[in-house]
């Protein structure tokens, strides 16, 4: 593979900044008492990690796995997860809102499933990629990049260890 530029999008400072303030956002919106955060798996795991410790609240933490599978002009989704959200307040992590497919259908489901409220909660937001109506309730970075990668966003399953986000240069 030739060596390729990378290009850091967000730095581990401006990532740790912009998460101690969402935190900040969030708390101010949620219930005091506590509330439950659900992290979509694989690419939210970091974000995730770091976000529930700047918000030094009391709060429940699970985990769902969403799969998509696309067949010619249609999409599946499904959605795996081990926990009852009935009467819950959620807030509902994933790394990336692009399409909004993914996202919108998991809160569809934690709605469906008895949740009191649902509010959403994103590391990236590509709005001009949106396929169905919705906005994430909180949003860290807003970016039009395709391939962002880095603190824990993937590349072809690699690089999730890096601390900050990055692309590919162009």
């Amino acid at each position: 593979m030739k060596k390729k530029n990378v290009l850091i999008l967000k730095s581990k400072t401006e990532i740790s900044r912009r998460v101690q303030e969402l935190a900040n956002e969030i708390k101010s919106v949620m219930p005091r008492d506590t509330f439950t955060v659900v992290g979509v798996l694989d690419d939210a795991f970091i974000f995730l990690a770091d976000l529930i410790r700047a918000l030094n609240s009391p709060l429940h933490c699970h985990f769902m796995r969403i799969t998509r599978e696309e067949h010619d002009d249609q999409i599946d989704v499904i959605v795996a997860s081990e926990f009852n959200p009935r009467g819950l307040d959620i807030l509902l992590v994933a790394a990336v809102a692009d399409t909004g497919i993914t996202l919108d259908y998991a809160a569809r489901a934690l709605s469906e499933g008895g949740a009191k409220s649902v509010r959403t909660c994103v590391l990236l937001n590509k709005p001009d990629k949106r396929r169905v109506d919705i906005t994430p309730n909180f949003v860290a970075f807003e970016t039009s990049e395709q391939h962002v990668f880095g603190y824990g966003l993937g590349l072809q399953n690699q690089f999730r260890q890096l601390p900050y986000l990055a692309v590919i240069g162009h």
